[in-house]
């Protein structure tokens, strides 16, 4: 009997090879979108499980109440000697180490290698069991000037040569031993490195694990919880810890209240919203958002099957009738259309992993993550695979076994079951959802594009036309900064150069200021803060609203004057002009404002623009910045990178600030590519089972149009007639879809501080979109019916 089954089942898909093409097809483009989403999604979550005992890894973080800073009040750094205190004090923690992620110039002979690296602490390994390959974990850290190099590292560095031993200059000053090689950090490490320097490298991590109190939080804490230690219990006893440890006089007047969590090292890379994290980033929000558009196309994908499976069924109602009439029960007729279906998804199956197997790399690309379909890593792929054709199968094909089965043979062989089926309403209902969901995706996808022109066609207040930034990675360069500005502006085409602690794109430190010494803390000003030389306004274009700039010439201007921003005015309760003159206290010192800027976006439009200071400051400076006269960009470049390599033996790195700038909307970027990518797939699916369908109604309606030809409709007419009823079932779709859509992309935009509005047009194009689509796939079908002749229409049975 299942030969049987199959026998017919590869009849009629050789016997209706549209529709054959069009459910096969369809299937595979929602299964391999589906296979796609779900290697993404399980990707995403399987960061950092691979490390032993990931369940017991976890990190510390806390929230500074009432400290907002970029949207948050959470922080992931914490005091230098919290490790050690939690190890000492804590008995659920067995490990606890401090850490801090950099980059780090490692030099052998007369090469130097610019490399991400962590630095860490003796316990490191003891948290963290890398496998070493080379060296002894318990000791590889012991020493004060020791580094652990990756595999590819030690190979990058040494070639063939034993690396175990040798010695490293260490940012282009002392030596540190090679005391460890440890395998590659997989792909789904959120800490990324290619070496680990003991962290005693920093001067700043000696000065303070020296001190018995905490005055600063500077870096990140990871510990090993002991078995069946319980996490909630731990965190009640930081409270404790904090009145212990914290520096009575660095907190005396402290104005915030401190919570500290702990959290499980596997939630690290799609945790958001924490100020200064470490570890590469994922988005929790799109994931759950794209494992929905997963699940929805390959839904789109089985309500076709379902569509064409029932109006197929009015051509197989007489082998119906005539397998109950001889017998065959109806969970029989239930278990061969139920056959039939697994029979085609899994047919599906075969070419969607063809397609994964092509598009795989281009959706990696375009999602930035190394995904790959490998059944050998994965035990349970090829049975998930299996499964997925079974429930794709069965789904699919249910309500049309169902349907079918329940036909009953007297009126099958009468011929009355046509009529039954022409009338069926469950057709059109599962149009209707297949074209909301596309227009859904239409809306959203023409909002997320809008949103993004805006952001990028909207003045940030500064300029970030042909400005090159260089960040700065060696100190030394700071007291040089002076002869090396000199000789570039000796080239005709760099027209300013300046040092700043920050880029005009994203100014992120912050401190509090007071513009009444003798008021309370209620009068409190938080305000983000940036120092920069003279020609700071010059290079970025930011242009004063009152007052003059910082100069060289005014020896005050490098010691007690401001520039704030327009912002900073009205938080203060002053117009530009009022501002000028006026004093505020920070740390006890009086500061006076020189001028007041234009408000600029000194973070990207999520936020609201906030209140800021610029002064003088030169010697620490994280950036140069260079505004380079257009034509000759490259020739000015290779002109900076010859004077910098005079001074520095690191690596000479540049960026455009245009670039930098689209730095901060790339997440929305990339959402916006991937909503546009599965809107053509959503559409292409439903429009491959509205073309099955019109071609079925077309052939059902053979005879109605040869008549109506006959009694003098012209072509028009049979097409409107063809189309009008699916045309109405597209508008009842967009009808359902406009408060959804409105909904959902108002709530999305919620989260910008600078917006779009919702207009009407939007949806107006979503539709005419659909409707020209639909009305395409439905025009090849209807014209063909309408241009055939009439006697040969009237012959047909």
């Amino acid at each position: 009997m299942f030969r049987n089954y199959i026998k017919v089942s590869i009849r009629n898909l050789i016997k209706q090879k549209l529709y054959s093409v069009i459910n096969i097809g369809g299937l595979a483009v929602g299964i391999a979108c589906f296979i796609m989403i779900l290697i993404f999604v399980r990707h995403e979550f399987s960061y950092d499980r691979f490390y032993k005992d990931s369940d017991r890894i976890y990190r510390v973080y806390q929230r500074q109440e009432g400290n907002v800073f970029l949207g948050s009040d959470y922080f992931a750094v914490t005091p230098v000697r919290l490790a050690t205190v939690m190890m000492d004090e804590l008995p659920e923690v067995t490990y606890a180490t401090t850490i801090m992620q950099s980059y780090a110039l490692l030099g052998f002979g007369e090469k130097n290698f610019w490399e991400q690296c962590v630095l860490a602490d003796e316990r490191f390994f003891d948290v963290f069991a890398y496998p070493f390959v080379s060296g002894d974990p318990a000791s590889a850290l012991k020493d004060p000037k020791s580094v652990v190099l990756t595999m590819s590292l030690a190979k990058k560095i040494f070639g063939d040569q034993e690396p175990l031993g040798e010695t490293l200059k260490y940012q282009n000053g002392e030596l540190y031993k090679v005391t460890g090689i440890i395998y590659d950090p997989p792909v789904t490490a959120s800490i990324r490195f290619s070496s680990i320097v003991n962290i005693h490298a920093l001067s700043k991590y000696v000065d303070e694990i020296n001190r018995t109190t905490w005055r600063n939080n500077s870096f990140y804490t990871f510990f090993k919880l002991a078995q069946g230690a319980s996490p909630a219990v731990l965190e009640q006893k930081f409270p404790a810890l904090l009145k212990k440890y914290r520096d009575p006089e660095a907190y005396k007047d402290y104005p915030f209240r401190d919570h500290y969590f702990v959290q499980e090292i596997s939630r690290l890379h799609l945790q958001s919203g924490i100020n200064m994290d470490i570890g590469l980033k994922g988005n929790s929000v799109y994931v759950y958002l794209f494992s929905a558009i997963a699940f929805i196309v390959l839904l789109l994908a089985c309500i076709n099957y379902m569509n064409l499976a029932v109006a197929r069924s009015v051509n197989r109602s007489r082998e119906i009738g005539l397998r109950k009439v001889i017998g065959a029960l109806r969970s029989q007729l239930v278990r061969q259309f139920l056959g039939e279906s697994v029979f085609v998804a899994f047919l599906s199956l075969l070419l969607a992993l063809a397609l994964v197997y092509l598009l795989l790399p281009v959706f990696g690309r375009l999602i930035e993550r190394p995904l790959g379909l490998n059944p050998f890593e994965n035990k349970f792929l090829l049975p998930g695979l299996f499964a997925l054709v079974a429930v794709v199968g069965l789904f699919s094909g249910s309500y049309p076994a169902l349907f079918m089965s329940s036909m009953s043979p007297i009126q099958v062989l009468k011929g009355k079951a046509d009529a039954k089926l022409s009338g069926l309403r469950i057709q059109r209902w599962l149009i209707v959802g297949q074209f909301a969901v596309s227009i859904l995706l239409i809306i959203s996808s023409l909002t997320i594009w809008r949103q993004l022109r805006f952001m990028q066609d909207k003045e940030p207040g500064y300029n970030k036309d042909n400005i090159v930034t260089v960040r700065i990675r060696d100190w030394s360069l700071r007291s040089k900064y002076e002869t090396m500005r000199n000789e570039w502006l000796q080239d005709p085409d760099i027209i300013a150069v300046t040092a700043s602690t920050a880029l005009p794109t994203n100014i992120t430190s912050s401190t509090i200021i007071n513009d009444d010494p003798g008021g309370s803390r209620e009068d409190d000003l938080a305000i983000y803060e940036c120092g920069a030389d003279y020609d700071f306004l010059n290079v970025f274009g930011i242009e004063l609203a009152a007052g003059r700039n910082l100069s060289p010439d005014i020896a005050s201007d490098s010691l007690t004057d401001y520039l704030i921003n327009e912002a900073a005015a009205k938080a203060l309760g002053w117009t530009p002009e009022e501002a000028i003159g006026k004093q505020f206290k920070e740390y006890g010192k009086d500061y006076t404002i020189i001028g007041v800027v234009r408000d600029f976006h000194m973070h990207s439009m999520h936020l609201p623009i906030q209140p800021l200071r610029i002064g003088w400051e030169k010697y620490w400076a994280t950036y140069l910045s260079f505004k380079i006269r257009p034509g000759h960009i490259p020739e000015s470049i290779a002109y900076m990178e010859k004077i910098l390599r005079k001074y520095s033996p690191y690596p000479f790195e540049y960026e455009f600030l245009e670039d930098n700038y689209n730095q901060l909307y790339k997440s929305e970027m990339k959402l916006g590519e991937i909503f546009g990518f599965f809107t053509i797939l959503s559409i292409l699916i439903a429009s491959m089972g509205l073309f099955g369908l019109a071609a079925f109604t077309a052939g059902q309606r053979t005879k109605e149009i040869g008549i109506r030809k006959v009694m003098g409709a012209s072509v028009k007419n049979i097409v409107i007639l063809l189309s009008r009823d699916f045309l109405g079932l597209i508008t009842l779709s967009f009808i359902i879809t406009i408060p959804i859509a409105w909904y959902l992309m108002n709530k999305w935009l919620q989260d910008f501080a600078y917006r779009i509005d919702m207009e009407w047009w939007m949806f107006g194009i979503a539709g005419l979109l659909v409707i020209l689509v639909a009305n395409l796939t439905i025009s090849y079908q209807s014209i063909r019916a309408a241009m055939m002749n009439p006697v040969d229409s009237l012959r047909m049975e």
